[in-house]
């Protein structure tokens, strides 16, 4: 690495661990993509307390890195989470009038 690690690698191993939670990247252990709901918003809420507990100290980079990355990651978790529910929700029943 040529430059000196900051806050974005930091940041950087929490979204790699949602993405994998979302089913966006392979699990590593079984190399298929799998849904851990969970495992993702305990990701994204540690993305956050990262980004609630630096916001003073935080240079144009490391603030662009976390709210590009916690505005992606809300969005795919709303994604998947509501593809999960519609794939296990019932069937309509249709009215007949």
């Amino acid at each position: 690495m040529s430059r000196r690690p900051d806050l974005r690698d930091v940041g950087a191993l929490f979204v790699h661990q949602a993405l994998i939670a979302l089913g966006e990247l392979p699990n590593p252990l079984t190399n298929q993509p799998t849904v851990e709901l969970d495992a993702a918003r305990a990701a994204i809420e540690l993305l956050e307390v990262i980004e609630e507990r630096t916001r003073a100290a935080r240079n144009q980079d490391e603030e662009q890195f976390l709210l590009q990355s916690l505005t992606q990651l809300r969005l795919a978790y709303v994604r998947v989470r509501d593809a999960a529910t519609t794939q296990s929700a019932p069937p309509s029943e249709e009215r007949l009038t």
